[in-house]
């Protein structure tokens, strides 16, 4: 895995680094013949780039907090589309851009949001935004995850963690994906009070496990405990 921005410093003080600039070099594109993605922006493609075997490998994930770096990245980095548009366009996975949605300034998240619809986001890049980033970009994230023919471990996520309008939208979109028990049980558990009913018809259709019913007692509103309760007293009489 290599991060942008990475660097490495020379014994005499100088800085070896990659730009859009090196990139556009037909010498040094024929020297990283076999780097794609990000190991294009990584120590080796660098090493690789200007020949060089030593000096000490330095990496700086948080790139936007420029006064971090050596005067001459700072430059570029200050100038970021002119030194790496092609760089960002096409080194950047979504795992980094995830990062800057969790991390970054606004600018740099809605930056890297809109880069990442480009790259047409898979649905684990989708499930940890929901997770991890604020809730602006959570709820871009809900939204599109539900247009990319989610599975039901995406529509739980969504219903544990979005915000209440998707959690409907996810509970509805569950019910009709042959839900397995723990799918309702996250329903019951974690759906807007509106949601829970037909999945707990569902759930006592499909037979609950006695897991199943603990689970309800220990995390649903209180109706819903009563009701696992009482079935759970029964089978185990």
């Amino acid at each position: 895995m290599c991060d942008f921005k990475s660097y490495i410093e020379l014994e005499d003080g100088t800085i070896a680094h990659l730009t859009d600039v090196e990139l556009r070099d037909k010498t040094i594109r024929e020297r990283l013949k076999g780097c794609q993605d990000n190991d294009l922006i990584g120590h080796g493609a660098i090493r690789k780039a200007f020949n060089i075997t030593r000096g000490r490998d330095v990496e700086i994930k948080d790139f936007w907090n420029i006064e971090q770096f050596p005067k001459e990245i700072q430059v570029t980095l200050r100038n970021f589309d002119k030194y790496y548009s092609r760089v960002w366009s096409e080194c950047f996975t979504g795992e980094d851009l995830r990062y800057i949605i969790y991390y970054a300034p606004e600018a740099w998240k809605n930056k890297a949001w809109e880069q990442l619809l480009k790259q047409e986001p898979s649905n684990e890049d989708l499930r940890y935004i929901i997770y991890y980033a604020p809730e602006a970009y959570n709820n871009k994230a809900s939204e599109q995850l539900l247009k990319q023919k989610p599975s039901n471990d995406d529509l739980c996520c969504i219903i544990y963690y979005a915000p209440e309008a998707y959690k409907n939208k996810a509970s509805e979109q569950l019910l009709k994906q042959e839900p397995s028990n723990d799918d309702l049980c996250c329903i019951v558990n974690n759906a807007p009070e509106a949601y829970k009913n037909k999945p707990w018809e569902q759930l006592l259709k499909q037979e609950p496990s006695n897991d199943d019913l603990r689970c309800i007692i220990k995390y649903a509103p209180e109706a819903y405990k009563n009701k696992a309760s009482k079935l759970l007293s029964n089978l185990e009489r």
